[in-house]
Order: C-alpha cells, then structure tokens, then sequence
C-alpha cells in the first residue's frame, strides 16, 4: 500500500540533495523617485553591497543586485502607468522615475540596506502594487517593508 499523500501535482518543497527547500516567494512593488535617474546613477548610490554583484543593462533600464538568495531586481515601469488615477498619484507626488522592484522575501534584510542607502541618496517611496499605492515606505519608515 502507498502512504504518499497525493497533493495535485503540486509540490511545496523541493528535495535537493537531502535538503527541503521552500519554493521561493517573490514580492513586488515600485520604486517611484522624484527625479529622472538611470539605472547606472542609481547603482551608484549602492554601498552595502559590493560592486561585482551589481549588473546593470543601460539599454533596457534595467539593475540586478545580487543577494543571498535570489536578486533584487529594478525594471523600469514608466510605460505602465496610463491609467487616468495613477497619472494623478504620479503628479502629485513629483515622480520622474517608476522602477518596479522584485526581491525573495527571504533577502529582505539586505534588501532594506540597499533601499536605505537609495532612499537616502535619491528619495522617493516604495508603494505597494493596489489601488492607491498603499502601504507605501520611505527612509523613515523602510524598516517595516
């Protein structure tokens, strides 16, 4: 008799090498920035990390910052936003750059150091992906994301 319990075809960890490991969990948000910056001027503002782990491709406007366990990645996201209530939000807050960010959550201590050292240097706030860009989060608060 088999004792396996059947789950869907689905699996919740991966077995490698005698280890379970837990599938990742990917988060997003966006980074919105009160002045027009690129991905190279960003990457610049990066200390905590060092500089071989940063890869950047000007052409597309794009950054991934090597971590622990998967990367932090900066995609540009200007082009998204059309929608007449986030061109408002986006006017009203003084945003010139919208970068969509995406991280493991298990790297969100060194993510939080990256955020700080670009919070402090260019400004700006990490919104939530909902309706009204809530929770969002700035130098002062970026410990809680």
């Amino acid at each position: 008799m088999n004792n396996k319990k059947y789950t869907g075809g689905k699996t919740s960890a991966k077995k490698i090498s005698g280890i379970r490991k837990s599938p990742k969990k990917i988060v997003e948000f966006y980074y919105m920035i009160p002045e027009e910056i690129g991905v190279k001027a960003l990457s610049q503002q990066i200390t905590v990390v060092d500089e071989e782990k940063i890869e950047i491709w000007k052409e597309l406007n794009l950054m991934e910052v090597v971590m622990d366990h998967d990367s932090l990645i900066f995609q540009d996201a200007w082009d998204c936003f059309v929608d007449p209530l986030d061109q408002e939000y986006i006017q009203s807050h003084g945003i010139r750059t919208i970068y969509q960010i995406s991280y493991d959550v298990e790297d969100i201590a060194c993510v939080r150091q990256v955020m700080k050292d670009l919070l402090g240097a260019v400004g700006g706030r990490i919104c939530s992906d909902t309706d009204d860009f809530e929770p969002a989060y700035t130098l002062e608060n970026v410990d809680t994301l």
